[in-house]
């Protein structure tokens, strides 16, 4: 047999590849840095800046914090929305149309751990200054991380990110904040008496009504629910799950099990990297079980329409099923 030839061809990972969209590769600032010797004290020194900045309010001083090729990228702290800003001119246009001026009202080092205390790093041919950050808004509480470069004997920012993690007021139930599932001897309701009572509505409507449950249903379903808002789901299938009962008789989910985790309840350890079809079904009507969500199937939207004076709706749902027909009108603001 002759020899395998050996490939000479670079590794994929290690090889540049034409993508579907031009992106202009980014260039680094021209500046000689070296490392800093003391990165906690530049940490505490930015801080100290940008709350300042934050508190006159002043723009300006905020942007004047940042590299003139310096980033920002913002996930909800900002706005409902999220920005990546390059250079002062963009990140003070975002600052300046905000009607409630800038919301992000501090910032703080984060020092949950030793691993996140600022320390001396680089960047590309840069030495920068990295620090986690912990930030308050007027609606919410968030997270960051912001790298530090010397611009001409000058910590500036060069990249900052931030994040917006929990909403005050509606911070998720989990942890520390889960529910305490004991509700004393003064009550006639056990825990199933409640559950149905909340199943059915009985104690008003939904904040939220989310049409459709299957995974992403769900998974919103989930996610309100730890916020403590009311939702209610509705499928016109019989059960839960058979969006992939349904469908071919052999039928696997092409993705790996990693990528198909639900909300607070992940996939056992023995689960199949490829999940049968009905084994995924059985899993999202135990899903509504387990997590308490609030679900009518065999059920439709007969009418809807908006009310702009209350910012509700007026939902009409016709519902079959459990030996019973009914029609039942909600009001949800989604």
């Amino acid at each position: 047999m002759g020899d395998i030839g050996q490939s000479s061809a670079t590794e994929s990972a290690n090889r540049i590849e034409p993508g579907s969209f031009p992106l202009n590769v980014a260039t680094f600032p021209d500046l000689n840095t070296s490392e800093c010797n003391d990165p906690i004290e530049v940490a505490n020194e930015f801080v100290d800046s940008f709350n300042r900045a934050l508190e006159a309010p002043d723009v300006e001083a905020v942007v004047g914090l940042f590299q003139a090729q310096g980033y920002w990228r913002d996930q909800l702290c900002l706005s409902w929305d999220f920005h990546t800003l390059q250079g002062p001119d963009r990140i003070s246009k975002i600052l300046k149309q905000s009607e409630k001026g800038i919301r992000i009202k501090s910032i703080k080092l984060d020092t949950s751990s030793a691993l996140r205390s600022p320390r001396s790093s680089t960047i590309g041919p840069l030495h920068t200054v990295v620090a986690f950050l912990t930030v308050e808004t007027d609606v919410g509480r968030g997270a960051g991380i912001v790298n530090l470069i010397q611009d001409h004997g000058v910590w500036k920012v060069y990249t900052l990110f931030t994040h917006l993690m929990e909403l005050k007021d509606h911070e998720e139930g989990v942890g520390a904040r889960r529910p305490n599932g004991y509700e004393g001897h003064d009550t006639s309701l056990n825990w199933l008496d409640r559950r149905e009572s909340e199943r059915k509505l009985e104690d008003g409507d939904p904040t939220v009504l989310i049409l459709g449950a299957g995974q992403a249903g769900l998974s919103i379903a989930a996610r309100l629910k730890a916020l403590g808002i009311k939702s209610l789901v509705v499928d016109r299938a019989e059960r839960v799950g058979d969006n992939w009962r349904t469908r071919y008789h052999n039928l696997v989910l092409h993705d790996p099990v990693w990528f198909d985790h639900l909300a607070y309840l992940p996939f056992p350890a023995t689960w199949p990297v490829h999940t049968p079809k009905d084994k995924m079904a059985n899993w999202l009507e135990s899903y509504v079980e387990v997590l308490e969500l609030n679900v009518w199937t065999s059920t439709i939207i007969t009418q809807s329409s908006w009310d702009e004076g209350t910012g509700k709706w007026t939902v009409s749902l016709s519902r079959s099923g459990e030996c019973h027909e009914e029609t039942r009108t909600i009001s949800p603001k989604v």
